[in-house]
């Protein structure tokens, strides 16, 4: 009996210091919370950056939220903003891009920043997160991108008749200048009165002859509309370019035929239930064996990445997804690496997006401009110079030419002899 007490009673003296000393952890974890540092978790940043097509990118002042200023912070945050630059070497907005810029913050008071930041971690206003890095444990850079630059399309610089001669064989078709990421809509006039339409066109010329069925004095208006549902997000259609007259005597007008049939210069998916490859006026086209056509979208045929436009219609050449440029070969297959046009390099990365900004390859260092151009010579790039070679690889703890010396990052050391 005697015994059991004391047993009851150590196990009541050790519970108790157990508890003491857990106590006294504790307080001492609290406290040095208290007069340590602590880490900072999350950040949150607003840009307040409105970019006009054809005008310079904007300087960028900093501040705290409710400031009139181009990127902002909360001004109870634990950080504030160190300085904030456009890595782009461009002056000039274009529609429908984004323009990268670094944000380099600096923690405030007993406050550190930890080891990696995510998109989870980094919340961008205005804007979308690329990439973070920590310099050290009070410095944070942040890349982010602006939303894409908004505007009007540009309308076609000229509309001209590709012959007025009564006898030619080209008499009727219309034709205009170019615009980047647009289709068209075409109109024909006779007098004031409206003759034909034509949609959503992706060729620069229309015969309009067959519909020429009446002697008078024809025009043709035309307008840039977005080539797809991703351009109209940013891109709103142009005003109208109309063209100078062309007068049909009426021994020379059209009886009609041609009209309601496909055109060479416009594109439109074939209706059939032939599967695979499918070749139309010029164009081509994919169809699945469930009837799916593709349209607006990749597909991966026979181990090729393939791009069709909202018609249908499979994509060659230079074109823009989803605020990526990429460019198909004449067979329509999507290429990756250097790639040369009227002896200008462009790399294109892994996943057919075109590279912009700095490139590491084989040890190399690269720049490509915001058009996507390959530098060589001279460049000043974030208020340092750099030189590049002819082949586009970056110089490095060298001299150029005998009197310019570059430092290990490629910068220019001025005052160096």
């Amino acid at each position: 009996m005697e015994r059991t007490k004391t047993k009851n009673l150590k196990r009541r003296i050790l519970s108790a210091l157990c508890g003491a000393f857990l106590l006294a952890a504790m307080a001492a974890q609290t406290a040095f919370a208290a007069t340590g540092s602590q880490y900072i978790n999350s950040v949150n940043i607003t840009l307040n950056v409105k970019l006009e097509p054809g005008e310079s990118l904007p300087s960028l002042d900093t501040g705290v939220t409710g400031d009139d200023c181009e990127v902002m912070v909360p001004g109870n945050a634990k950080y504030q903003i160190d300085s904030a630059k456009w890595t782009n070497t461009t002056k000039d907005a274009k529609l429908g891009t984004t323009y990268t810029m670094k944000i380099t913050l600096k923690s405030t008071d007993d406050y550190k920043f930890s080891g990696s930041y995510s998109s989870s971690k980094v919340k961008v206003k205005g804007g979308t997160f690329a990439s973070a890095s920590r310099s050290n444990s009070s410095t944070l850079v942040v890349t982010v991108r602006t939303k894409p630059v908004e505007g009007d399309l540009e309308a076609p610089g000229d509309a001209y008749w590709e012959s007025t001669l009564m006898s030619s064989s080209k008499l009727g078709v219309a034709k205009w200048e170019t615009v980047e990421d647009a289709a068209y809509d075409v109109c024909l006039y006779r007098g004031t009165k409206l003759v034909h339409r034509v949609t959503e066109l992706h060729t620069s010329s229309y015969n309009f002859y067959p519909y020429m069925t009446v002697k008078g004095s024809y025009t043709f208006h035309v307008r840039s509309v977005p080539t797809s549902d991703a351009v109209s997000q940013y891109a709103k259609r142009s005003d109208w370019t109309i063209s100078d007259e062309v007068y049909l005597e009426a021994e020379y007008v059209s009886d009609g035929t041609g009209q309601n049939q496909s055109s060479t210069t416009s594109t439109s998916a074939p209706e059939t239930d032939q599967v695979g490859w499918i070749e139309d006026s010029g164009h081509k086209y994919f169809r699945y064996p469930n009837g799916h056509m593709l349209r607006d979208e990749w597909a991966n045929i026979g181990g090729t990445w393939y791009l069709f436009d909202n018609t249908g219609a499979m994509v060659t050449g230079w074109y823009q997804k989803d605020g990526s440029y990429y460019f198909m070969d004449a067979e329509g297959k999507m290429l990756t690496g250097w790639y040369l046009e009227n002896d200008v390099w462009y790399y294109l990365n892994p996943d057919g997006t075109m590279a912009t900004g700095w490139i590491q390859l084989a040890e190399k260092t690269y720049y490509l401009g915001d058009d996507g151009k390959m530098l060589t010579g001279w460049h000043e790039i974030e208020n340092q110079w750099f030189y590049f070679y002819p082949d586009g690889h970056k110089a490095v703890n060298e001299w150029v030419d005998n009197y310019f010396y570059v430092d290990l990052n490629g910068v220019w050391k001025d005052g160096l002899e």
